[in-house]
């Protein structure tokens, strides 16, 4: 899956107060040799979302452009808490503009800045996070753990359930900045003559692969994919408008024809077709782009396949 690339605050070290409150504590490392330090979500919207702490200040919050550990949660703030090094290379939180939701660690209100220790639990309105320090087994079920539940096992694009939330969470924030979102639906035209030919399982092989090309095609950043069905994709492009959308549309249909498909020495040749749609023209709701996408994705279909759909 896609990394969280992000842009965010600057970097700040502990203010001199704060240092004097927590100095004599020890929190969580940053680096003990066996992977990095890392957030998991235990409760809320993300559940499941493994968040990397790379030695680095990175904001806890429910708006993309501001926060990079994103939380789809009404009940948390833009910028709601930031998790930060500090003295003795270990990491502490820091609650910052009041939320809407409540901030504890460990069931207190957090006020002011406190250091990390492995297990310690995070709550932000309705989202509760746990930090675990570096530990090759427990990062390794943690992934484990993000995978089953975020991930499509043919494709490694983001599951259904997982895109729907930051479908929602990426149109809330593109109307609240009054931005453009694009929005692509696409379909294997030929998977049924395929699968006749040649076999499910080549099929399925078909089906990975495509997922596959739209990922890399989508690149870093804030778009997101997903397998919409058996053999339909979804994705969305956050700050792209109608054109933009469609143009990309058509680097992912091209990108699957010029693919080479083989497995076990078979080569197959599937096609894509695809439709787009943006907001605000084409509708302010996840369901009304979906439908106006999809609408799309049917003209491309009846005029042949193999094409592109505004």
């Amino acid at each position: 899956m896609r990394g969280r690339a992000r842009s965010g605050p600057a970097r700040s070290v502990l203010t001199s107060s704060a240092a004097e409150a927590v100095g004599g504590e020890q929190g969580g490392c940053m680096d003990g040799g066996h992977g990095s330090a890392h957030l998991i979500v235990l409760r809320g919207p993300n559940l499941g979302a493994l968040h990397r702490l790379e030695g680095t200040e990175v904001v806890v919050g429910g708006d993309p452009f501001r926060a990079g550990v994103v939380l789809n949660d009404s009940r948390v703030a833009p910028a709601h808490a930031r998790i930060f090094p500090g003295p003795g290379a270990h990491y502490f939180v820091e609650p910052l503009a009041g939320g809407p939701g409540r901030t504890e660690l460990n069931g207190e209100a957090l006020i002011a800045a406190r250091p990390l220790r492995d297990g310690d639990r995070l709550a932000l309105g309705e989202s509760l996070l746990e930090f675990s320090e570096p530990d090759a087994l427990k990062a390794e079920l943690n992934e484990s753990l993000r995978r089953a539940l975020n991930e499509d096992h043919l494709t490694g694009l983001l599951s259904k359930p997982r895109f729907d939330e930051e479908f929602e969470g990426a149109l809330a924030a593109a109307r609240a900045r009054e931005e453009p979102l694009g929005v692509i639906m696409a379909d294997v035209d030929n998977l049924k003559e395929i699968n006749d030919e040649h076999g499910h399982l080549l099929g399925e092989f078909t089906v990975g692969e495509v997922g596959h090309i739209l990922d890399a095609v989508l690149g870093e950043g804030r778009r997101r994919a997903t397998r919409f069905g058996g053999d339909e994709y979804q994705a969305i492009l956050p700050g792209e408008d109608a054109p933009a959308t469609a143009a990309l549309a058509e680097s992912v249909r091209s990108a699957v024809e010029e693919h080479t498909f083989e497995r076990d020495g078979v080569t197959v040749s599937p096609t894509l077709s695809v439709g787009t749609a943006a907001h605000p023209e084409a509708g302010s709701t996840t369901d009304d782009l979906t439908r106006a996408a999809d609408r799309a994705l049917y003209r491309a279909k009846q005029a042949g396949g193999n094409t592109v759909s505004e």
